[in-house]
């Protein structure tokens, strides 16, 4: 009899001496890898970063002073261009000389004019809706603790108005009064920034979030689960997709690398107010609300040289409404134009109805 189990016996012993062996294995990778956490608010806006790396190709400490690096970065690009509040920023100086109403012509370094320039082409697709102008009455509208007045509307109208807006070659020219409002922009830029940083720094696999725009970059960030019978492979951080972007892991679980994207309508944002690029629903030509019922638009880009435009280009699509942001897309002028690799929209309406466009290109 014990013959006949012996190797029966021999056969338990040796799977449970692979699984531990395996295990051990799993764990030895585990311990060989460092990841780093950190979060800071920049320009009023939070920024998270988290990072991942093999140990075998920087240490923790190494890579926490990656980390590090890159919010002094972030820092440094918010003092020198975009810190309206700043007057010694570039964006800041204008924003001080047009309220004075001094306008003309503003010398600008190429990443602020290559802001604007891109400003300008959005207004140009979606014939105006998308409003570089339009800050000074977003932020009145959705600020006040009460409905502002015509007369408040009315003063922040005065400010807004692309035609008020020229490139030239070496800066802006402005009509006296009228406010560039850029953070559309400026949110995906940095984190365009911080993309090319951590590729200079050997990090590939990365999870930022800064204002309302999302990157993820590097295979690792996609979750594989665990295989008994061959090889484990575990997904070496938790990347967690806001609940801002309403039921996009039920349409499309998998993790793509890229830049995700969520703008809203005020009473879609209310439960998303942290994660979410809040436009409020008026016209900057004529103060009247717009006349579609599109509440919410969720974009993913796949990682590019222009993926960066990802949050401008949620704003563009919402403003326009999704008829006409469908046709924008199918035509495919968007990607041609800025090079974009749109891979999923999401656009859902006021009373819950939602509408998918996915790229039909392989990855």
């Amino acid at each position: 009899m014990k013959k006949k189990w012996a190797p029966i016996a021999a056969g338990v012993s040796l799977l449970v001496m692979l699984l531990i062996c395996v295990f051990s294995i799993a764990e030895s990778k585990r311990e060989t890898s460092s990841e780093v956490t950190r979060s800071m608010e920049i320009n009023h806006k939070k920024l998270e970063i988290t990072a991942y790396v093999e140990r075998s190709r920087m240490t923790r400490s190494e890579l926490s002073d990656c980390v590090d690096g890159a919010f002094s970065l972030c820092q440094e690009y918010s003092k020198k261009y975009f810190d309206e509040e700043d007057p010694t920023s570039e964006l800041g100086r204008i924003t001080d000389q047009q309220q004075k109403g001094v306008g003309g012509l503003y010398e600008l370094s190429p990443v602020p004019l290559l802001l604007v320039r891109s400003g300008l082409a959005l207004t140009d697709f979606s014939d105006g809706a998308y409003d570089m102008t339009a800050g000074a009455l977003y932020r009145l509208l959705t600020d006040a603790d009460e409905e502002p007045s015509e007369e408040e509307i009315a003063r922040a109208l005065k400010t807004c108005g692309v035609e008020g807006v020229t490139i030239e070659e070496n800066g802006v020219r402005l009509q006296s009064g009228v406010l560039l409002d850029l953070s559309t922009l400026i949110d995906s830029f940095m984190c365009r920034t911080l993309e090319e940083y951590f590729v200079l720094c050997g990090v590939s696999d990365v999870y930022v979030r800064y204002g309302d725009v999302v990157l993820i970059m590097g295979g690792q960030l996609i979750s594989k689960g665990i295989l008994f019978w061959g090889r484990i492979e575990t997904q070496p951080f938790e990347i967690v997709l806001p609940d801002a972007y309403p039921n996009l892991k039920e349409d499309k679980p998998e993790v793509l690398d890229g830049y995700y994207a969520w703008a809203a309508r005020p009473e879609a944002a209310k439960a998303n107010a942290d994660y979410v690029d809040e436009v409020p629903f008026i016209s900057t030509v004529n103060g009247r609300p717009y006349d579609h019922d599109t509440g919410s638009v969720a974009v993913v880009l796949e990682n590019g040289p222009r993926a960066w435009y990802a949050h401008a280009i949620a704003h563009m699509l919402l403003s326009v409404g999704k008829d006409n942001a469908m046709k924008l897309l199918q035509s495919n002028i968007l990607e041609t134009t800025f090079g974009l690799k749109i891979r999923y929209v999401r656009f859902e309406s006021t009373s819950g109805e939602t509408t998918v466009y996915e790229s039909l290109e392989e990855n």
